[in-house]
């Protein structure tokens, strides 16, 4: 028992993994989408997302949020793993996105997300 308590003070600390948990956000007033660590916030202007919609978690650090689904696009920004998005819909390989912690419109790679 003291050699795992010398190795527990040695490395300084223990790490253990948690299970993913999926909260689903609350629901705002119409006009409002939620933001993690915000609340609701209001939506830009122009930009539609339906109240029944269906969400999706990037897999990957990185994906790019672009204007259109295509690689020949531009970046808007960047979107890290873990990061959860409402779908507003999907053409070919690429899925519509709105990114709530972002408050951005874009579309994404469809295979980077869960």
């Amino acid at each position: 028992m003291l050699g795992l308590t010398m190795l527990v003070a040695v490395s300084g600390c223990v790490v253990a993994a948690r299970p993913t948990v999926y909260v689903p956000q609350p629901a705002c007033p119409e006009g409002y989408y939620f933001a993690s660590g915000y609340g609701c916030l209001p939506l830009p202007t122009g930009v539609v997302v339906p109240a029944d919609g269906v969400f999706a978690v990037v897999n990957t650090d990185g994906l790019s949020l672009r204007s259109c689904g295509s690689t020949k696009c531009g970046i808007i920004n960047s979107l890290s793993a873990g990061e959860q998005v409402q779908v507003l819909g999907q053409e070919g390989g690429w899925t519509h996105v709105w990114a709530y912690a972002r408050g951005q419109e874009g579309w994404v790679s469809t295979r980077y997300l869960n």
